[in-house]
């Protein structure tokens, strides 16, 4: 997949750079994703991302903005903040990567021993899924739109079925930021690289959703699904 830009670049290479960040900014962990084969994408600590890496909100006075880091820059982030630590979003089969003893280290000690288990309502879980796969996907996603606002709910209210609006609002996220091409096709060329699991990448009751959906009339509304 070909590197794009990924918007207002906030260098934090540094853990003196992270401290000033910290103190002069509201920082919030926003991703936890795994890098995958075929992917390119450049780090705001320096360089390019390898195996996991996070994203962050900054909000500042004026602005708001996304940091992209890996795990080294991250668990400072982790620590400067008192955040606890994301689960990973990891659609791959098997072994999480060549660093896996060093990034499970990394992740034992922000984590400490918290469960992230959940039972998830199942249409809630597929659309979690999607938006993940969105972040995985798109380089440039801007901090206003309402990805990172549903993913949040999904995440606090993932025992609910998700609302017509969220669902619509992330068929039309995938429409536009994959270029007409819906999310199941995309994932199919990523399977060309890697080994993919199916449970990440089964959209049957949003698909089903989305071609049921009706008015306040009961008419349908005949969208065309990105799912």
């Amino acid at each position: 997949m070909n590197e794009a830009i990924r918007g207002a670049f906030m260098d934090c290479r540094t853990h003196k750079i992270r401290e000033q960040i910290v103190t002069n900014n509201k920082v919030t962990p926003i991703a936890h994703v795994k890098l995958l084969n075929g992917q390119r994408k450049k780090s705001d600590a320096g360089g390019y991302l390898s195996d996991q890496y996070y994203q962050f909100k900054v909000e500042g006075r004026n602005e708001v903005q996304i940091i992209q880091c890996g795990m080294t820059a991250a668990k400072d982030f982790l620590n400067l903040t008192q955040h606890v630590a994301l689960p990973l979003f990891n659609p791959l089969c098997g072994n999480i990567g060549p660093n896996k003893d060093r990034i499970n280290n990394i992740n034992k000690y922000v984590n400490g021993n918290i469960s992230n288990k959940k039972i998830w309502d199942p249409m809630a879980k597929e659309l979690y899924n999607a938006v993940m796969w969105l972040v995985v996907l798109l380089n440039g996603i801007n901090i206003d739109t309402p990805l990172y606002k549903i993913k949040n709910d999904l995440e606090t209210y993932y025992y609910s079925t998700p609302f017509d609006s969220k669902i619509r609002a992330v068929n039309t996220m995938i429409k536009h930021g994959l270029d007409d091409e819906t999310l199941t096709n995309k994932i199919k060329e990523l399977k060309q690289q890697n080994r993919i699991k199916d449970s990440v990448c089964d959209f049957h009751l949003l698909i089903n959703k989305v071609k049921k959906m009706t008015d306040r009339n009961g008419r349908a509304l005949n969208i065309i699904c990105w799912f």
